[in-house]
């Protein structure tokens, strides 16, 4: 099992199954893949609208190790294969594997595909009559088939491996017990023995070819990657000129030398003064800065300017942090143990006993401040990049895309009130040979895609006016109106309660929204709908968060939807997530019910200076009606999610970096 926070892409061609994967490590015991497979023999459906493509087949696969190498004990782990898929590929297995020197043997038990070669008795048999027989018919696919997992035949595999360091190569004999002429999928099988070579170019990029079946030739590679630490060095925080005697004395007669010295040194680092108050023995300082990927860094950068910049009587610097207009966080530094946490006299977590973090209770600093910068509204800024959006796996074509050019403008009214507007310019696509039409039986909310997709090539992809409060404590609230997505426009809002001391939120949102038409412009097609849910947002041990909604969604449907996923402190995230509402299995249609994965990678962990954004991919196996939520723009949970106590403490050393 590979490292935890690892990424690797897996491509693997023979006759006739063609893999593509996407494998992540969420723990160091824990792997997880996406596998999308194209099996080159069958057909995908008709020819009148799938014409000659081939037959693909989704899944996914865990595999958990259960025991660790040990100078006497093998590893041990345990897999299953195709989850709640079609049961095309379905597997169970338990393998052993030992190191040798450069000798690696494995040998284990496999069931379902793994087991066709049915050259052992099933030793679960003996416990329960109900492992004797297996059946991996899943009609629509998407049910956890529990009865049949290490149930029905059963077989043992078994390889060895020799590894060749100094030339990069690793040679490979295996047992293969899948048996697929049983299965009609080839016509024979000459040999039961595999045979593979690998090579390794580097540490993240391997090839490999192999000789199977005694017939054919398999070529693969693999990339790989591990985001669980940023290894790409970052800017040390810039030089700041201590001020001498005469100068301090200058600032305690006129204040205004102060704000402007600390205005012009935080913006050589990209933090915005938002407004100063200069005291007795204390200072106030509001920042905002989208540079830095964590609130503490930005915070500590502000604290080391403003301590070279404070007359001698200072001795408290009281830093508001700020996300958008919300001032999330209040940190209450001593001047002196900073310093000597800056000159390594002390460590982080000394620094820590002694300064107060607090959510904010009073007035936003900005509103009442000695030294406020003037800010001319409105605002306007602007961005436009290429663009991609496609359909993999659909009948008519593996990949049908649009190239497109994308344009995002945020005009920004007043504090707390902004216009956020994107458009979508078609550069190039294929969507024309789009010849699948939904047939699903509940309002057409997601599984209209084809023709939102194929009219809708030049669009607003977004139009709206979003308006942000905090009337109380922790209490946070949204409201938004326009074009709200590429399928849905209204109005509503949400509100969110994070006690910052606490590991849970909890939210509500509610919508009133109207379809828009397939072209995406400012006409909207007859449904709508109210559509709502009641969030509970819980941290959990291991740097895991949970998120819990139960409400309505978008075509009607009722039910609960959960999100679990993990954060490293680079910033990393894996995630996965399932809805499952009130309409049966028939009546959603293939899947059974919604269910996907997403990946987060930080900007920044590519560039060597800090960078605030994200590399994101999601991906739904199936874009169904039933479980579809509203896609919010900046939900307070995305905004605040990451601001409590527990999530500034995890980042607490970058306050001295």
């Amino acid at each position: 099992i590979m490292p935890e926070a690892s990424l690797r892409f897996n491509f693997s061609a023979s006759y006739p199954n063609e893999f593509t994967s996407l494998t992540a490590t969420p723990f160091n015991w824990l792997e997880a893949t996406y596998r999308y497979a194209e099996i080159k023999n069958e057909r995908y459906g008709p020819s009148r609208y799938s014409g000659n493509q081939t037959l693909k087949d989704k899944g996914f696969d865990i595999k958990a190790q259960i025991l660790n190498e040990s100078y006497l004990m093998p590893a041990v782990a345990l897999g299953l294969r195709d989850i709640a898929g079609t049961g095309l590929f379905s597997s169970e297995y338990i393998v052993s594997s030992k190191k040798f020197k450069f000798l690696d043997l494995s040998i284990g038990i496999g069931w379902g595909v793994l087991g066709a070669d049915n050259n052992i008795s099933n030793p679960f048999k003996n416990l329960d009559d109900s492992f004797r027989v297996r059946n991996d018919s899943s009609g629509q696919g998407g049910s956890f088939s529990l009865k049949n997992w290490f149930s029905g035949p059963a077989s043992v595999f078994g390889g060895v491996e020799y590894d060749l360091p100094k030339k990069g190569l690793r040679l490979k004999v295996e047992y293969d017990t899948s048996n697929p002429d049983s299965f009609k999928r080839v016509e024979k099988v000459s040999s039961r023995i595999n045979f593979g070579l690998n090579y390794s170019f580097s540490e993240n990029l391997n090839v490999s070819t192999s000789f199977e079946r005694g017939s054919q030739f398999r070529v693969s590679f693999k990339l790989k990657g591990n985001f669980l630490e940023d290894t790409i060095p970052k800017p040390r925080p810039k030089t700041v000129q201590r001020l001498n005697e005469n100068q301090k004395k200058r600032i305690i007669e006129n204040n205004e030398i102060f704000y402007r010295s600390l205005n012009l040194s935080l913006r050589d680092e990209s933090i915005y003064l938002q407004a100063s108050s200069l005291k007795e023995s204390e200072v106030d300082i509001a920042i905002a800065s989208s540079r830095f990927y964590s609130m503490t860094r930005p915070i500590g950068r502000t604290a080391r300017i403003a301590a070279s910049l404070v007359p001698d009587q200072i001795e408290k610097i009281n830093l508001y942090s700020m996300n958008g207009d919300f001032e999330v966080a209040k940190f209450s530094l001593s001047k002196e143990e900073f310093l000597k946490a800056e000159n390594k006299e002390i460590s982080p977590a000394e620094l820590l006993l002694s300064s107060e973090i607090n959510s904010v209770d009073e007035k936003p600093l900005h509103q009442n401040a000695s030294f406020i910068p003037t800010v001319n509204f409105p605002e306007f800024e602007w961005s436009m990049s290429p663009a991609l959006k496609h359909q993999i796996g659909g009948p008519e074509g593996f990949y049908l895309g649009q190239l497109f050019w994308k344009t995002d403008t945020i005009l920004k009214i007043r504090r707390n009130l902004l216009l956020y507007t994107s458009f979508g310019v078609n550069i190039y696509d294929t969507f024309d040979d789009f010849n699948n039409p939904s047939q699903s039986s509940i309002p057409r909310v997601r599984s209209d895609i084809q023709d939102y997709l194929a009219e809708g090539k030049n669009n607003i992809q977004r139009m709206q006016l979003e308006y942000f409060g905090s009337p109380y404590k922790d209490i946070f609230t949204r409201l938004d109106l326009g074009l709200l997505e590429e399928m849905f426009g209204g109005v509503g809002g949400e509100i969110l309660y994070r006690p910052f001391n606490k590991k849970y939120s909890i939210g509500m949102s509610v919508h009133k929204v109207k379809q828009r038409s397939y072209k995406q412009r400012f006409s909207f097609r007859d449904y709508s709908t109210i559509t709502g849910h009641i969030g509970l947002y819980y941290d959990l041990p291991y740097q895991v968060r949970s998120q819990f909604l139960i409400g309505k969604y978008l075509a009607g449907d009722k039910g609960i939807t959960l999100d679990l996923s993990r954060r490293f402190n680079s910033g990393f995230t894996l995630g996965v997530f399932a809805t499952k509402t009130n309409l049966s299995a028939v009546e959603f249609g293939e899947g059974s019910f919604d269910k996907g994965f997403y990946i987060s990678v930080p900007t920044q962990l590519f560039y060597s200076d800090f960078r605030s954004g994200n590399i994101s991919f999601g991906l739904h196996p199936l874009t169904k009606d039933g479980g579809a939520i509203l896609n919010k723009h900046n939900s307070l949970i995305g905004i605040l999610g990451d601001s409590s106590y527990s999530s500034i403490i995890r980042d607490w050393d970058n306050l001295i970096n």
